[in-house]
Order: structure tokens, then C-alpha cells, then sequence
């Protein structure tokens, strides 16, 4: 890594990070038709973000390119991981199942089990 002064560019990057963040919250109040629309769009910002920090604070732009093969596989496996999930997590509805409305809770049903034998 060459020793020269990034300090211009560290306030950059930062001015980008928090308007992305900025971005971010901003786009949480759109609806892109579904939620799994929503998700995408905040993971693609994420990524974004992420890149930024990766790439500029943490000098892997300046390092060579087999450190960037250490540090992207493990964000493959994160991405892997996420998105081997979304089908389960993003794209179920916002409403409660029929079959887990009849579930009794714990504490519900033992309450008014016990108040009404003691009458």
C-alpha cells in the first residue's frame, strides 16, 4: 500500500456511505409491489455500502489481488446463505396462517383453565 494521504478520499467515501444510508431509510417507505422487491432493493444498497468500506477503509483496493479472493469468499458464502433463505423468509405473507391461529398459547390457555376450576 502506497503511503500517500487519502484523506479526501476517506471524506468521499464517507459523504457516499451516509447518503446512501440516507437512501436507504428513504426507500424503506416505497413499496416496490412486493416484499420481496423491497428486500432486493435494500440488499442491493447494502451491497453497495458494503463494497465501499471494503474496497476503501479497509485497503483492499490497494492490496494485492489474491487478498481480494479471501475476503470475497467468505461475502459469497453470506450471500449463498441469504439468499438460499429468501423463499422461506421474503416471500411468505405478512398475515398469519390459518393453522397458527388455533395455536394456544402457553400462558392462555393455563389461565383461564385455572380460574375457572376454582369456582
Amino acid at each position: 500500500m502506497s503511503s500517500e494521504d487519502h484523506g479526501g478520499l476517506y471524506k468521499k467515501v464517507l459523504g457516499a456511505l451516509l447518503v446512501l444510508t440516507a437512501i436507504t431509510v428513504a426507500v424503506s417507505f416505497v413499496s416496490f409491489g412486493t416484499k420481496a422487491g423491497n428486500i432486493v432493493v435494500g440488499i442491493l444498497i447494502a451491497i453497495i455500502k458494503a463494497s465501499l468500506v471494503t474496497l476503501i477503509f479497509m485497503h483492499m483496493k490497494y492490496e494485492k489481488r489474491w487478498w481480494l479472493g479471501l475476503v470475497l469468499f467468505p461475502m459469497v458464502l453470506v450471500m449463498i446463505i441469504i439468499f438460499s433463505n429468501f423463499a422461506d423468509t421474503a416471500l411468505n405473507d405478512d398475515f398469519t396462517s390459518p393453522a397458527a391461529e388455533h395455536i394456544q398459547h402457553a400462558g392462555s390457555a393455563g389461565a383461564a383453565g385455572s380460574s375457572g376450576a376454582k369456582h
